[in-house]
């Protein structure tokens, strides 16, 4: 009995020496902050369609995630996080893995993520016969994590602000050439503003009318008296003339080509044709007014959305 004691007692403790050593670094975060990620289920939605196959199943549940702590225990599982410690410490040769997905097998044995139930500690252990390599490679689960999040986040919010800078170069060109094509036929047909032209060429040819009628009148009395050749009765009919050919002009009937109101502004009967053109040009200048108005506020909000700060895991 005593030899065969001291005998294992020699073999259990050769066995022991030979052993490799096994060191373990653990890493502890902190119960991650709800409102800092957002949307968990929209968080989840984005992540599955990034990260890969190790959240896939995770994905599939979205509405049963009730914390961002299993959104992220979920991230560092995922293959994305493997392979890039697989990677970086050559772990498919140190571990002598044929393949990359066995060497994912090997390293998911030697870590273990957890979630406590009651504090909501994440913890991350990892083990290795190397010391230093077990605590790089804690430590790069837990950037790997930070920059999932972060690039995810950050892209989003990029994304988003890059489609307005576009979206407002282009409608800001489409508001520069609505607003030169109106200026341009404003000036062309002097249609500075049909609807105000239209009501004060309307009181002005009332106005002439009136005063036609009341000179007509007046003309008519005054031939009971004179004759034509009288100086008061040519003077009546020349200004009862004009105020006619002022009321042609402004109807457009009479206006000549070298009639000054005629090039500077149109008559009364064009008005009407003018106004569609006038009212469809003015309406694309406005909208296209009003869409920039509302992508410049969107932009300044995109913009302060991807300032935030992105959270950041606690360690």
């Amino acid at each position: 009995v005593m030899r065969a004691t001291i005998l294992g007692l020699v073999f259990a403790a050769a066995i022991a020496f030979l052993i490799p050593k096994r060191y373990q670094s653990t890493s502890q975060l902190m119960p991650p902050d709800q409102s800092s990620m957002g949307s968990g289920a929209a968080m989840l939605a984005a992540l599955s369609s990034r990260v890969g196959g190790g959240l896939t199943g995770l994905a599939e549940s979205a509405l049963g995630v009730k914390t961002t702590g299993a959104l992220f225990i979920g991230i560092l599982k995922s293959d994305t996080v493997k392979d890039d410690l697989i990677s970086k410490f050559d772990l498919q040769k140190l571990y002598k893995a044929r393949y990359i997905d066995d060497a994912r097998k090997v390293l998911a044995t030697r870590t273990n993520i957890s979630q406590d139930s009651q504090s909501g500690i994440i913890t991350i252990s990892v083990w290795d016969h190397d010391p230093q390599r077990a605590a790089a490679m804690a430590q790069e689960y837990i950037n790997q994590l930070n920059w999932v999040v972060t690039h995810l986040s950050t892209s989003s919010a990029h994304r988003e602000r890059v489609f307005l800078d576009n979206r407002l170069k282009q409608v800001k060109a489409d508001l520069e050439d609505a607003e030169r094509n109106f200026s341009q036929f404003a000036s062309r047909k002097g249609a500075i503003d049909v609807p105000a032209q239209g009501k004060a060429m309307v009181t002005a040819a009332a106005t002439l009318q009136g005063e036609l009628i009341a000179a007509e009148s007046e003309l008519q009395g005054l031939k009971q008296i004179y004759t034509n050749n009288n100086v008061r009765v040519r003077s009546l009919q020349a200004r009862v003339d004009e105020l006619r050919g002022a009321l042609r002009n402004i109807a457009g009937e009479g206006a000549g080509e070298n009639s000054s109101a005629g090039q500077l502004y149109p008559s009364l009967r064009q008005l009407p044709l003018l106004g569609v053109t006038y009212a469809d040009l003015l309406r694309r200048t406005k909208v296209q007014e009003a869409i920039f108005e509302t992508l410049t506020q969107q932009e300044e909000l995109a913009k302060v959305e991807e300032a935030k700060e992105i959270p950041r895991v606690k360690v």
